[in-house]
């Protein structure tokens, strides 16, 4: 290493140009590095969807959805599975967890589904599978009218994204909303029964009728090949008129609209949309992966823009989701706040080393951050809030070397040493401990590489680029620094103290803390106890909301519900948050969930019972709510006081992925226990002080008619139990045909029947395909009324029961999930059942323990770190003592400016373990030196006044660093910095304190 430090300073031009160049280097990396607003934490979940059409819940569950869940449970890593078995319908939701390649298990799951298909029942139509389920849309822009119908809507939605698939950067762009229209015939089930006809007869002739069969071609001699072409139906009219019966005895010739209505119809479960009010068609798209979409935002943005100008003044554009834009925001923010805390850094610098040493140590930032860059660049991370802030955090890390560097090579200039020898030897001296203590900084991150989850997938990023960031800064600090600083530095002939005023104050705590050493020893244990303690006061909210100002509400009735009445739920909620001022713009959807528009939103199935809204907000439009948790409340409180028979969740975006506050999951295999079991739970909550909005989903009982079919009976009339089955299926659900073409468009083609009562079921005309005579359904069956289950849920293979609740503002969750437990371990003792949590309290867990965990393994490694070093079992634990009394400065700290203990709050708690030892080992190695000749007390008062410069310096370096994110009010960020910049201001003067006078109890006695 001397030989090289030694080259760099004799070769100051080449080390100028190499500086250049990384400084080149550096701009270029960012402009181009791909620039999105957060790390991509898409869950590893897919979805199964199997459709079983005219089956009922229950025949889902037993014919399909328990064998794809024994499917789904051949592959490794799961973290649960969840099923949801309705009528028709079956869904299989995996999540796995994050230590499997899941891509590879993916294709495992697609193999197995392939096997089991066989062995699912005829009428299961289609099996998706969909690996994409937690992709966030990237833009979702609006289309909207009160005059303009859908069809209208949706040929200008189509203008608009047939220009935005042709940028490049574009992956997916896809219409949402349009009508996607089905051609029905309605058959009048009394005039087909005047006739020996069946619906499957004139599904028949209608297939024939619309059947499209390519004839071919033929040879001619002059012109060659020619495609010969049949023409079909050219309208509906064509439909109407083709003939479907001929009397055998008058000849009359029966059409198709003698016998049927005909028209066309949007499906029952099609979803709609419609923004502020008026009906909507959404245009969605996707850019391509590992793009900088800040920049191909711009061309999306240019077409957005020349598409809304020519629009009719009837239609209103509206962008509801814009993500280059939010991107834009948040990094030109962070890439502000970074200048700025570069600003303050240098301007510490210079206040504390003088002019030339500060100007020497701060070119260590840029060229640091340059390499970062560059490092970023060639390993293709991407630019966004987290990259940046571990850039932000590592501020006054970076020149921690180069002041201790630096600040040798001043001490040695000053004794008389020639400039270059100075340098080689402040630089040669110094390299083991900054070695060291960049070591330990290092080991306190890698762990958190480790975490679990979708937190821990996204903060992974920045424990690597602050490693980064320190290994750039520890090679700037041993050979750029020492080149320049031979170059530049003189000898100090008058040096100006600025620390004199500390310094002074400082010896006489130093000589109260050595001539008290054991009374010392047992306040600073002390007021860590008191510190600890108070932690109990402290709310936990694990992870807080996104600084987004965006609303969703889900809306969602008790199934079997009707499409009107969520409809009528939703205009209402609508009128509603219309009427405040505070909102922007709505856009809702009823039938379903709204394009993914965030990569942790909850996402809500299909189905007539389900509504959702995106709502936009600015505070600033009123006085009523300082923060956006306030107007969420007031939202919540407003719907229940003004809507009943609905659940309706308010949420705003979070970082994690969401959830009620506490959630109960009642597991077993009788439902009836289930139901038990959950009745008691849901009570319990109920009636708990400082719950709210408490729900119960479980399987539910509906009334349905169930036909027993006299099999005996049926043979004497020619029919069989398919007969049966098929033709009161066709009746009653329908059955797609064909295809019908019209004026260059497409349709899917529906045959059913017009019964819609008891009555007209039981008159049903059955036809055999034995005799050709119809029979009455109700000669061959008894309908009865039963009950029967509408829908039902599993977990892990077990039935489940659901109980969920949010918590009322001033209340604690881990008080009530505390006595939450301890009611259902001794109240509810129902043998065969199974109780899980979830909710904060599984969250809290789970993330806790792994930065316990990462917290140990870094206290490990660094202790093994130090014990290389020092080549002794005690002083690092010396060092190590120190870590534990940071936590008094983080306690302090998030007590005085009201914060709660976050995920990113332990984050902070962890990566000090790696920064306080810093000074504690540069001390400790002065300490060393210093005793020898000296007496030990001598030694530590000379060590500490030689080394308290540096130490404050590179503290206060790291602290003014951190003040942007501070104040920035970032809600994932600032409760981090918070507790570093706490942490590290209380056990930089412990450092100073406690470490000397451990050193000197420990050494005195073995003395």
């Amino acid at each position: 290493m001397s030989r090289i430090i030694s080259w760099f300073i004799s070769n100051l031009k080449i080390t100028l140009a190499l500086s250049l160049i990384l400084l080149i280097g550096g701009v270029f990396s960012y402009y181009y590095l791909p620039k999105q607003e957060n790390p991509d934490t898409s869950s590893p979940a897919t979805q199964i969807i199997a459709i079983y059409p005219g089956a009922s819940s229950s025949e889902v569950e037993n014919l399909v959805t328990k064998p794809l869940e024994d499917a789904v449970a051949s592959i490794d890593g799961i973290d649960f599975i969840k099923s949801y078995s309705k009528d028709n319908l079956s869904i299989v939701l995996v999540m796995l967890n994050y230590e499997v390649d899941y891509d590879q298990e993916w294709e495992k799951l697609s193999d197995e589904i392939d096997t089991i298909r066989s062995t699912l029942p005829s009428g299961v139509s289609d099996i998706m599978i969909n690996n994409d389920l937690t992709e966030a849309t990237d833009f979702i822009f609006s289309i909207s009218s009160e005059e303009y119908d859908l069809d209208q809507l949706s040929d200008y939605a189509e203008t608009l994204r047939e220009r935005i698939s042709r940028i490049d950067s574009i992956k997916t762009c896809e219409v949402i909303g349009a009508p996607d229209k089905n051609l029905v015939v309605e058959v009048e089930q009394d005039k087909l029964d005047l006739y020996t006809l069946s619906l499957q007869d004139l599904s028949q002739l209608i297939s024939a009728k619309t059947i499209s069969i390519p004839p071919g071609d033929i040879g001619d001699e002059t012109l060659g090949k020619i495609n010969v072409s049949i023409e079909g139906s050219s309208g509906i009219r064509d439909l109407e008129n083709m003939i479907v019966y001929i009397s055998e005895d008058s000849g009359h010739q029966i059409r198709l609209k003698d016998l049927a209505q005909i028209y066309y119809e949007i499906p029952k479960d099609a979803q709609t949309y419609q923004t502020n009010l008026e009906r909507s068609v959404l245009v969605t798209g996707y850019f391509k992966d590992n793009q900088n979409i800040v920049l191909s935002g711009r061309e999306v943005e240019t077409v957005w823009d020349e598409f809304s100008s020519r629009l009719p003044a009837a239609i209103t554009p509206t962008s509801v989701i814009y993500l280059p834009q939010d991107v834009d925001d948040a990094v030109t923010d962070f890439i502000i706040n970074l200048l700025q805390g570069i600003a303050l850094v240098i301007l510490v610098v210079l206040v504390g080393m003088g002019r030339r040493n500060a100007v020497v140590v701060s070119i260590t930032l840029p060229l640091s951050i340059a390499m970062s860059l560059l490092f970023m660049y060639l390993v293709r991370f991407e630019m966004h809030q987290v990259s940046i802030a571990a850039l932000i955090i590592s501020l006054g890390i970076l020149v921690d070397n180069a002041i201790v560097v630096a600040d040798a090579i001043q001490v040695h200039m000053n004794t008389g040493i020639p400039a270059e020898q100075a340098a080689l030897l402040g630089a040669r001296e110094q390299a083991m401990p900054v070695f060291s203590s960049t070591l330990t900084t290092i080991a306190a991150f890698a762990p958190l590489t480790t975490l679990p989850g979708e937190a821990g997938e996204f903060v992974k990023t920045l424990p690597v680029v602050v490693i980064a960031a320190l290994i750039s800064s520890y090679l700037v600090a041993m050979l750029v620094v020492p080149s320049i600083a031979a170059h530049y530095f003189i000898p100090a002939t008058t040096k100006k103290d600025h620390l004199s005023f500390i310094k002074i104050r400082y010896r006489k705590l130093l000589d109260w803390s050595l001539d008290r050493p054991k009374r010392t020893l047992l306040l600073a244990l002390s007021v860590l106890l008191l510190s600890i303690l108070s932690i109990l006061m402290l709310d936990v909210k694990m992870f807080p909301n996104v600084d987004k100002d965006l609303v969703y509400l889900n809306i969602s009735n008790e199934p079997p519900a009707n499409r009107i009445q969520t409809e009528e739920t939703l205009d209402l909620t609508l009128k509603l948050l219309s009427d405040m001022a505070e909102i922007d713009s709505v856009t809702a959807t009823s039938g379903g969930g709204l394009p993914r528009f965030y990569m942790t939103e909850e996402v809500m199935g299909q189905g007539p019972e389900n509504a959702q809204i995106l709502a936009s907000f600015d505070l600033s439009k009123s006085d009523r709510f300082n923060s956006r948790e306030k107007l969420v409340s007031y939202i919540d409180e407003m719907l229940r006081n003004n809507i009943a028979g609905s659940h309706i969740t308010t949420r705003l975006l979070e970082i994690n992925m969401p959830g009620s506050a506490i959630e109960v999951r009642v597991l077993g295999e009788d439902q009836e226990l289930i139901r038990q079991a959950s009745d008691m739970v849901y009570q319990h909550l109920v009636h708990a002080q400082g719950t709210r909005n408490v729900r119960l989903d479980r399987e539910d009982y509906r009334y349905e008619y169930n036909l027993q079919i006299d099999e005996d009976q049926a043979m004497t009339y020619g029919l069989t139990v398919y007969d049966v089955q098929n033709q009161v299926n066709s009746a009653i659900s329908g059955r797609q045909v064909g295809i019908f073409r019209s004026a260059g468009h497409e349709y899917d083609l529906y045959l059913r029947s017009d019964i819609d009562t008891l009555e007209n079921l039981e008159n049903l005309g059955l036809k055999s395909s034995y005799t050709g005579e119809k029979t009455l359904l109700k000669q061959v069956a008894d309908i009865t009324l039963s009950k029967a289950i509408s829908s039902s849920e599993r977990y892990n293979r077990s039935n489940l029961s659901m109980i969920s609740a949010e918590v009322q503002e001033g209340y604690g969750v881990s008080k009530i999930q505390q006595k939450l437990e301890e009611y259902i371990e001794e109240e509810v003792q129902i043998s065969g059942i199974e109780f899980s949590f979830g909710g904060d309290s599984r969250t809290t867990s789970k993330y806790l323990s792994g930065l316990v965990g990462a917290g140990l393994v870094a206290l490990v490694i660094v202790y093994i770190i130090l014990l290389l070093q020092f080549n002794s079992i005690r002083q690092p634990f010396i060092i190590l003592g120190t870590i534990p009394l940071s936590f008094i400065g983080v306690i302090l700290f998030l007590h005085l400016t009201r914060t709660n203990f976050t995920f990113t709050v332990g984050l902070g708690i962890a990566s000090l373990f790696g920064i306080v030892v810093n000074n504690g080992i540069l001390l400790i190695e002065y300490i060393n030196r210093e005793r020898k000749g000296k007496d030990l007390r001598e030694a530590l008062e000379e060590a500490v006044e030689k080394r308290m410069s540096p130490i404050i310096l590179s503290s206060v370096t790291t602290i003014f660093g951190l003040l942007p994110l501070i104040f920035a009010n970032n809600s994932f960020f600032t409760p981090m910095a918070i507790a570093l910049a706490g942490g590290l201001l209380i056990s930089t003067v412990f450092t100073m304190t406690i470490i000397p006078t451990m050193y000197y109890v420990f050494h005195a006695k073995a003395k």
